[in-house]
């Protein structure tokens, strides 16, 4: 080998070694993760599927990280408190948010004014699960099927009313994404004090259809006190496998979902989201957890970090244009 050779491959392997000392460096400046609780912040109040989602999550997270995960309610001014909370926190990783559609993709365009920038403000880390809703109608309507739903709404010219939980909520902007997709739909929104006064009010015959979380509607649907014409997921799901999906029925790419994910403050370092990402992955395969979310009809997602981006960009895209589109008033 000649001289210039040798001095070449000195170099190379010199260069090799200074590589793996500062990568071993940079692992070693790392401080250890987690070395005292976390907080997740859930901001909706107790109960619901959000809580329970969280506090099932929280307890497999304490199991595997080895330290504790504080499930705090910071609920209020359309979920906006809460996930304020965690954008204003230090990137730390020791506040985490459990953010969804609400937070992040509707109210900050549902609002006059939103204290936070939910596409800026926070690093999406995961995704802990979607919840679909069903398109229900009242059982003395002569209504079996969509094909059927869509011929009598038709045919009532304006004269037909659906049922919300609130103005802005997933049922809301589910029927009138439905009214932008299918062409001569017109129908009359009459928004209730939340989701179980707006089911009352279905099965009491005072609207005729809504959009229901499927969770909270499995029961009435089995008992048959309202019927179920079609999911709004983009394939069926197990909780009601004879129900066929919109998407399915003709409407391409008609999905409505109600999403759940965690989020830390901007800023935060990699290590942290990675850490979080994959004990958040891991969890979704778990048995006990499994069970308690499927009975609340949360479906499992294995996303990454940018995954999850991706997905929220989108969300914060499309009801955005529906939002506009449908001339929804700001609350």
């Amino acid at each position: 080998m000649s001289l210039i050779g040798k001095i070449f491959k000195t170099c190379l392997v010199s260069a090799s070694l200074l590589a793996g000392m500062h990568a071993s460096a940079q692992v070693a400046a790392q401080p250890a993760y987690p070395n005292k609780a976390i907080k997740l912040i859930v901001p909706f109040g107790p109960g619901g599927v959000t809580d329970l989602t969280g506090r099932t999550f929280g307890k497999y997270l304490a199991e595997q990280l080895k330290e504790p995960v504080i499930v705090e309610n910071k609920a209020g001014a359309g979920a906006t408190i809460g996930a304020n909370f965690v954008a204003k926190s230090a990137p730390d990783g020791y506040t985490m948010l459990l953010g969804t559609n609400v937070t992040h993709a509707i109210n900050p365009q549902m609002m006059t004014a939103v204290p936070y920038d939910p596409l800026k403000d926070f690093i999406p880390v995961a995704m802990f699960g979607l919840n679909g809703n069903v398109l229900i109608v009242n059982a003395s309507l002569p209504i079996n099927n969509f094909a059927e739903f869509i011929q009598y709404i038709k045919s009532k010219k304006g004269d037909v009313n659906y049922a919300s939980g609130s103005v802005g909520s997933s049922a809301h902007l589910a029927a009138e994404l439905l009214k932008l997709e299918v062409k001569g739909l017109n129908y009359m929104h009459v928004p209730y004090g939340g989701p179980s006064e707006a089911m009352s009010g279905l099965i009491g015959g005072h609207v005729d259809f809504m959009f229901s979380n499927i969770g909270g509607a499995v029961t009435q649907i089995k008992s048959g006190k309202v019927k179920a014409i079609a999911v709004t997921t983009l394939k069926r799901v197990e909780q009601l496998p004879d129900v066929p999906s919109i998407a399915e029925l003709g409407v391409s790419g008609f999905e409505v979902v109600g999403w759940l994910a965690a989020f830390v403050p901007k800023g935060t370092p990699d290590y942290i989201v990675k850490k979080l990402n994959e004990v958040i992955n891991q969890a979704q395969n778990n048995p006990g957890l499994r069970q308690t979310l499927d009975t609340a009809s949360v479906i499992p997602v294995i996303s990454t970090p940018e995954q999850t981006a991706k997905f929220v960009q989108d969300e914060y895209i499309k009801w955005g244009r529906v939002i506009r589109e449908a001339n929804i008033p700001k609350i």
